[in-house]
């Protein structure tokens, strides 16, 4: 069955200080279409356009040039409470002076809600987050864990079509942040409702998404499901961005339609699928994530070989950094499932074994 389109941005770019000396462009000819139920996440480094897109959904800032439409609906000149769109910021904005219930309720009182309406809503949001037995603490009286839910209580609570988060897991410590991944995707998946959120950490983007847009300079650079992003990165920027990656400068020296033949410091022989576009001569870069890559075995067949510069035990895993004669390191992740390293010494000679259909083949 074909998605629906909740948000369609579409051509558009915002420049602050326009006509100025001061002219930034923070978006530059941005389209994407999000579709409804769809936790969809904005991800990039700071300063890529990611907050300012979502500003542009919920109406605190209006586009320079381009059209937002919210199911079918150009929103693009709408006041942010004229839009069926709610926000959760990173600060929370939570009234101390109220109780847990008191603040979820809020909106809907200045919305003109029944007294009945608002208590029968108040009451299914606090099962939602899971705090009834809070309803009557105040804010200050609770954890940041805690806060966080009552915000998205709140945002909740008027049913919005869509939902923006602005980084909201940025403030609590790595456990809870892992523990309101999970809550959200759980929130997300009950409600129904469209989540775009924005974050800079590549992690949580993998761990909640449905899908991901990589931003970065304004643009979005790659759209699509977390495994594809991870594994089939279209562009060097998205795949040093998303997690460890090992980058190999190559030169084609000659191809068919299976096999190309490569000068990596010294000719090598990989066959890759390869990009009918690419032709001898090309300079391009390999990508290889470390844990795809493994120390070679008497059955396996080396692609590389290097001496062992550097051994990092970190409990899960162990990284190996492993000199081939590249600008830097070759890393590969061995994870300790046996609870045992290998025994392997600085200075060993190491060979490198690595199924061909991982090799990432990255246009320069």
């Amino acid at each position: 069955m074909e998605n629906t389109v909740a948000i369609d941005v579409s051509n558009v770019s915002k420049i602050f200080a326009r006509g100025t000396a001061q002219e930034v462009k923070a978006l530059d000819d941005v389209s994407v279409a999000i579709f409804q139920n769809e936790f969809f996440t904005l991800l990039g480094p700071s300063g890529c356009g990611k907050t300012t897109l979502l500003r542009l959904i919920a109406g605190f800032e209006h586009p320079t040039f381009g059209s937002i439409q919210l199911d079918g609906a150009e929103i693009s000149s709408l006041a942010p409470y004229d839009r069926p769109v709610n926000t959760v910021f990173q600060n929370y904005a939570l009234f101390p002076h109220m109780t847990v219930a008191e603040n979820i309720g809020f909106g809907l009182e200045m919305q003109g809600r029944s007294k009945t309406e608002v208590e029968t809503t108040v009451s299914e949001m606090l099962g939602l987050v899971r705090m009834e037995t809070l309803r009557d603490r105040h804010i200050d009286q609770i954890s940041g864990g805690q806060q966080q839910r009552v915000a998205l209580a709140r945002a909740l609570a008027p049913r919005p079509k869509v939902l923006l988060l602005d980084e909201p897991l940025s403030a609590l410590d790595l456990k809870l942040r892992k523990e309101m991944q999970v809550e959200l995707k759980r929130l997300q998946h009950e409600t129904g409702i469209t989540f775009v959120f924005v974050t800079h950490d590549q992690e949580e983007a993998l761990t909640m998404s449905d899908r991901v847009a990589v931003m970065n300079n304004g643009k979005i650079l790659q759209v699509d499901h977390p495994h594809e992003i991870y594994n089939r990165p279209n562009d060097r920027f998205v795949a040093d961005f998303i997690g460890d990656t090992n980058f190999i400068r190559a030169r084609i020296i000659d191809k068919d339609s299976t096999r190309m033949h490569l000068d990596i410091g010294g000719e090598k022989s990989i066959q890759l699928p390869t990009p009918s576009d690419l032709s001898a001569n090309r300079e391009i870069t390999l990508a290889i994530r470390p844990e795809q890559a493994r120390i070679c075995g008497a059955e396996d067949t080396p692609i590389f070989e290097g001496k062992l510069a550097e051994t990092i035990y970190i409990g899960t895993d162990t990284h190996y950094q492993i000199d081939i004669g590249t600008d830097s390191p070759f890393v590969i992740r061995v994870q300790n499932a046996s609870g045992e390293v290998p025994p392997l010494t600085q200075g060993d000679r190491v060979a490198i074994s690595i199924d061909s259909a991982v090799i990432q083949v990255l246009r320069d």
